[in-house]
């Protein structure tokens, strides 16, 4: 069984194949590689430094973004309010700087002139007449000077505008990154190639290095310009690769790509000495071999490759033409039993898997867990599709939007699981009023949303007489683990005709709950 199982084993055909390789000449295969080296190394090593320098500033960029991004989205959520108010403002933005740590040196509202709106006057320092104050009080996000700080830190200044209702810049949110901290510096001074390359993070505006592998770079003066001339380049707006001396007078292979958040570049440096050794290490092997022996030894590598993975290879390709949608999701064939034959059978459990978890997940995606109905991604385009069928039929569609009172004293008194319980209970009642072509949707933690169509009376009138039938389900008492207790429900009714969008007609239904709830447990409202 053993000897049977060894030879069908992939491994031991492929040490076969090597042992053959090394009777006819296992130093030729290196031929073409070191010849390749040769040729093409410069090239290949400033593809690499390319590839590094993109990568690292890509790093760079969602690093500056997400907290742009965190930034505006504050900006846009904070209250107008707040702006007249120091204290409660203070305490707003010690409350979302809790809750997020992207901004620990401090998160700052200033007027336009740079008058500190939250009452403080040191809690943190930031330097309003920056270039991110700047661009923010004209409307833009933006990145400011780096520098270093007091522990020795790199802070970042960033800034976004606070706008009021018609649009205008009214204040500056301002927030502090802290560059060492979030393990961004660190992260960069690991991005090396070779024993001597490394990593710059230049900022041509302020004319200083960001970051450096070379921590002792990190926040100093860029060079004069004549000192190197590609770097000369890169400030100037050029982006690419090349050969050049840098200051120190050591000739390099260096990629520069851009950031744009900020305005910066990273520059990926390796020196030529380095880049270029192992072609003086293989130049007298190179030598000592003869082409006849690399070819026949890659024509027999390629025809034994070719028979061993020719199953492989088609059920790659059988697999990536699957993944573009050219060929159905069907198991594959499998055609021996060797490693390539059980990595056939895994792809296909696997597969048989993921279509399992497909449905799973489509169900998950348009479902509310703990119901079963529909939630709010389906009650919208479920909603899309009543309003275009009314249009089209001149008829009009009911959302009734449903709020449960007297829930959270539930909860309260009976437990979550309770709470739970009672929801399915409610679930089920919904469901059993309504005909199968309407829609019962749980939107919310006791939020609900019935929509109705093709009715059979005035739009009005029906969905009224719907109104009252969930009052009265729901209003019967729900069986708890030890008791029973009763909830009443309030419920907005809103009508559509077609040329409503699903949220204009869901957010009428809301505002129409809440002038029902005004009216007392149990009672509904039509707007």
């Amino acid at each position: 069984m053993n000897l049977r199982k060894s030879a069908n084993s992939l491994v031991v055909r492929l040490l076969v194949m090597g042992l053959a390789m090394a009777v006819v000449g296992t130093a030729a295969s290196y031929i073409q590689l070191t010849r390749f080296l040769r040729e093409d190394l410069t090239k290949s090593v400033a593809t690499q430094q390319m590839a590094l320098a993109a990568y690292v500033a890509r790093d760079v960029d969602n690093y500056l973004d997400e907290r742009l991004s965190f930034l505006e989205r504050l900006a846009g959520a904070l209250p107008p309010e707040l702006l007249a108010q120091p204290e409660q403002l203070h305490a707003w933005l010690a409350e979302r700087s809790a809750l997020s740590a992207l901004f620990p040196l401090g998160l700052v509202v200033t007027d336009v002139t740079g008058k500190r709106l939250d009452g403080l006057d040191s809690a943190v320092q930031l330097e309003t007449g920056g270039p991110e104050f700047t661009a923010a009080s004209a409307g833009k996000r933006a990145v400011g000077r780096p520098r270093s700080t007091a522990s020795q830190h790199s802070a970042l200044p960033m800034a976004a505008p606070i706008r009021n209702g018609a649009g205008q810049v009214v204040a500056v949110l301002l927030g502090t990154a802290d560059l060492s901290a979030d393990g961004l510096l660190d992260h960069l001074q690991e991005g090396r190639v070779g024993q001597a390359g490394g990593i710059l993070v230049i900022s041509p505006r302020d004319h200083i290095f960001v970051a450096s592998t070379d921590v002792s770079m990190s926040l100093t003066p860029t060079p004069p310009d004549g000192v190197n001339p590609l770097h000369d380049r890169a400030m100037a707006g050029f982006r690419g690769s090349g050969t050049t001396r840098n200051a120190k007078g050591i000739e390099e292979i260096s990629a520069i790509a851009s950031v744009p958040n900020s305005g910066w570049f990273v520059v990926a440096r390796l020196p030529v000495s380095e880049a270029l050794a192992p072609v003086s290490r293989m130049q007298t092997f190179i030598l000592q071999q003869r082409a006849p022996a690399v070819t026949a030894v890659l024509v027999v590598i390629g025809l034994i490759m070719a028979w061993l993975l020719r199953p492989l290879l088609r059920a790659a390709d059988q697999a990536d033409r699957m993944t573009r949608g050219e060929l159905a999701l069907t198991p594959l064939q499998v055609v021996r039993n060797d490693e390539i034959g059980h990595l056939t059978q895994a792809f296909n459990r696997l597969l048989a898997k993921l279509l399992d978890n497909q449905e799973a997940l489509a169900r998950l995606a348009h479902h509310d867990t703990l119901t079963g109905l529909p939630n709010r991604k389906l009650l919208d385009e479920r909603l899309q599709q009543a309003l275009v069928h009314a249009r089209q039929r001149a008829q009009q569609v009911a959302v009734l939007y449903l709020d449960l009172d007297g829930f959270k004293d539930l909860n309260d008194t009976f437990g979550h699981e309770a709470g739970d319980k009672a929801l399915g209970e409610i679930a089920h009642r919904l469901r059993a009023l309504v005909r199968h072509t309407d829609t019962v949707a749980r939107i919310g933690g006791d939020e609900f949303v019935l929509l109705a169509t093709d009715f059979e009376e005035p739009a009005e009138q029906a969905a009224l007489t719907l109104a009252r039938r969930c009052i009265d389900a729901i209003a019967q008492p729900l069986q708890l683990e030890h008791s029973s207790m009763a909830i009443g429900v309030s419920i907005g009714i809103a009508l559509g005709s077609g040329s409503e969008t699903p949220q204009d007609l869901l957010a009428t239904a809301d505002k129409a709950m809440y002038r029902a709830k005004q009216g007392g447990r149990g009672s509904y409202a039509m707007m």
